[in-house]
């Protein structure tokens, strides 16, 4: 008994001192076991982070790829457009061309009709809105550009184009222009081109530089012995700061004419909804002794409309 005493004493012991030892070698990581829960804590955090990173991620990826498949199609669809515009281009130039060098024998003389409808050597230039709000009308622009200058090549001797388009001030451009040129084959190829490869994009604000394009079309090089007049397409006014600008420049050009039987006008198509854009248009034609008119979905009656006015009448509401 006093053996068996002895014995369980030291096993107690040697329990009690493993224990001991134990205790002393685990005591470090529980004195770390809050530090541990919030690295755990931390890291949890930062996982879901990450996935709700790369969850957003994913779907501005997405988006990024339709808005490109988007921007594929439209280049596409431009392009077909264009490459039809230029073969009816060819087509019309070389057909033009023929009419112009017919003989004066093998015409037919002219009809009083004839006569009433034909126009002065005419340089035109056109000073059109092409933000995003104009999407249609540029649409009708680019349609129909072509039978414009065919019709206007038939009424006048001589005939030159020029086109200035504009946006908003931090689009692509403020004003790109296209010089007064004679509508010969390659210029008329040349100028259905460039309006073709124009899109209607930008703005988002009313007020539109109108006063800059026009400053560029007045300054352009009109001939003496031709009429000359500007046709401005929109659906916005110049910003408060250039609308005296823009009727000064109108009212100069207007004036600028060398020769009364020879005049120099400005016009306007109003694109836009009746509202006090419209006024400011009106004035333009007021003071560049122009035609205004409110466009009715045919970009070829207003221009014409614009042309064939008579000389000296006021600008019409």
């Amino acid at each position: 008994m006093e053996m068996f005493s002895i014995s369980a004493l030291d096993l107690f012991a040697s329990a009690l001192g493993t224990f001991i030892l134990l205790a002393i070698l685990l005591f470090p990581f529980y004195l770390r076991q809050p530090s541990l829960d919030t690295e755990l804590q931390g890291a949890r955090a930062e996982l879901t982070a990450s996935a709700q990173s790369l969850h957003e991620a994913e779907r501005t990826a997405e988006t990024t790829a339709q808005r490109k498949a988007r921007a594929i199609a439209a280049l596409a669809e431009a392009r077909t457009r264009l490459r039809e515009a230029q073969t009816a281009a060819a087509a019309a130039a070389a057909d033009l061309e023929q009419s112009e060098t017919a003989s004066a024998a093998e015409q037919e003389p002219a009809t009083d009709q004839q006569s009433a409808l034909s126009i002065n050597d005419l340089d035109l230039v056109f000073v059109m809105d092409t933000t995003g709000s104009m999407r249609d009308e540029l649409a009708d622009v680019q349609a129909n550009l072509l039978g414009v200058i065919r019709v206007l090549a038939r009424l006048a001797p001589s005939l030159r184009i020029g086109f200035v388009a504009f946006k908003d001030r931090g689009a692509a451009y403020v004003t790109r222009g296209f010089p007064l040129s004679p509508m010969s084959q390659d210029n008329v190829l040349k100028v259905i081109r460039f309006v073709g490869e124009m899109s209607a994009d930008g703005g988002g604000d009313d007020p539109e530089p109108v006063d800059e394009a026009l400053a560029v079309a007045t300054a352009m090089p009109w001939r003496d012995d031709a009429q000359g007049q500007i046709i401005v397409i929109g659906d916005a006014p110049a910003r408060p700061s250039g609308r005296g600008h823009a009727f000064a420049l109108a009212e100069r050009f207007r004036f600028s004419a060398p020769d009364q039987g020879l005049p120099r006008t400005v016009s306007t198509i109003y694109t836009g909804p009746a509202s006090g854009a419209q006024m400011f248009f009106e004035q333009v034609a007021r003071a560049g002794g122009g035609e205004f008119s409110a466009y009715q979905g045919q970009i070829i009656e207003n221009v014409l409309l614009s042309v064939l006015r008579e000389p000296g009448d006021e600008a019409r509401r």
